[in-house]
Parts: structure tokens; C-alpha cells; sequence
């Protein structure tokens, strides 16, 4: 009979509360037994074998997520995750700048935060931040629940001309052409950083 033991599972892709719902069926089914599962990080005992973990991380692949084994893509992870944290708790009010609310969070320089995320995305914290929040705007928009100075005030724009601006240039379209197109084109929050990789535009023209 083998012994079992705790181990921490670092997840990629997981962004929301259905995400845990389905990695929590992928474990319980892939023979884990749960001790703590919360976005991006599951605690369970396991019998260590290879086999199990290697079973494991191809059905986590079929559902859209993925083991890390890399403490650097881990931290990387939970910045992200704390940033679509404070994205889609609106409205976004934040008593400091964003570099202070990651560095007490993670208790770590942002010097050092900004570092690692930089090596393994190739693009900075606050670029993927500033794609986060039009992603978010283009949701509200598709809602029709707040009209454009309420999106602005909603996710902390200074104006509703900082926000339209900020907006067609990450777009290159503006905010009421986007709102009158039938298809509106809107990234899931995990796919938002593959768009910026190197060569993305060049294999795109």
C-alpha cells in the first residue's frame, strides 16, 4: 500500500470560480484527494508516483490549464491573478499605485516583480495592466449597463477622454465605433498576454 503525501500543485490558466470547479473534477478524477484548492494553487495528497502526475497534467491540458513546475511562471501567475482581481471588483479603487499594492501583497520589491514578469511574458506589468482594463471596458460596453463616463469612473481612468484615448490607442478604433459594431472582438483573460509575444505582429502582417 503506498504512503501518501501533501503536495502543492501550481495550476496555470485558472481565472475564476468555474475554473475551480472543473480542476477540482480533473483531481478528484486523476485519484488526488483535496486539501485546499484556490485559483492558480491546489494542496492534495498524493501517492508521488509519476504516472499519476503525468495523467494529471494531460487532462488539465484537455481542459485549458497547465502544471507549473517554475516558481518564476508561478509568481508570474499570481501577479496576474491579482490584477484581474482588482480589474473586475469595480469599481477599482486603489489607496496606492499599482506598484505598491503588488509589492505588499507579494512582499517583495516591484523592481524585483517587474523583472520576472518582464523575462517571462516579454511585455511589462503595467502594459498587461493597461490591456487588461480595455479588455474590461469593451465587456462593459457589450453589457450597455454604463455609459462611458461611468466605465471611466468604474475602472479608475482620470476622464472619459483619458479612458476613450487610452482606449483607441491600444485599439486603434474608437470606443463608440466599437460599441455600433455587431461582432465585438473582446480576449478571454488568459489569452490577453499571448497577443503581445515576440514575432505576434510579424507573423500577423
Amino acid at each position: 500500500m503506498s504512503i501518501q503525501q501533501e503536495k502543492v500543485l501550481f495550476i496555470k490558466d485558472m481565472i475564476c470560480t468555474r475554473c475551480i470547479k472543473v480542476v477540482r473534477q480533473t483531481l478528484e478524477e486523476s485519484g488526488f484527494l483535496i486539501l485546499e484548492l484556490t485559483l492558480g494553487k491546489a494542496i492534495v495528497l498524493s501517492d508521488q508516483k509519476q504516472l499519476q502526475i503525468e495523467h494529471l497534467q494531460k487532462a488539465l491540458r484537455e481542459d485549458g490549464f497547465e502544471l507549473i513546475e517554475d516558481k518564476e511562471v508561478f509568481l508570474v501567475e499570481q501577479i496576474k491573478l491579482a490584477i484581474r482581481g482588482l480589474i473586475n471588483d469595480l469599481p477599482l479603487i486603489m489607496d496606492c499605485n499599482l506598484s505598491d499594492f503588488l509589492s505588499r501583497k507579494f512582499h517583495k520589491s516591484y523592481y524585483y516583480l517587474s523583472k520576472t514578469f518582464s523575462r517571462q511574458e516579454s511585455v511589462t506589468i503595467e502594459r498587461y495592466y493597461a490591456l487588461l482594463r480595455v479588455e474590461k471596458v469593451k465587456e462593459l460596453v457589450e453589457y450597455d449597463e454604463m455609459n462611458f463616463s461611468e466605465i471611466a469612473y468604474h475602472l479608475g481612468y482620470r476622464s472619459v477622454q483619458h479612458l476613450c484615448k487610452q482606449f483607441k490607442q491600444n485599439t486603434g478604433i474608437t470606443m463608440s465605433y466599437y460599441k455600433a459594431q455587431k461582432n465585438k472582438n473582446r480576449l478571454p483573460q488568459n489569452k490577453i498576454i499571448l497577443k503581445q509575444k515576440p514575432g505576434a505582429q510579424k507573423n500577423k502582417n
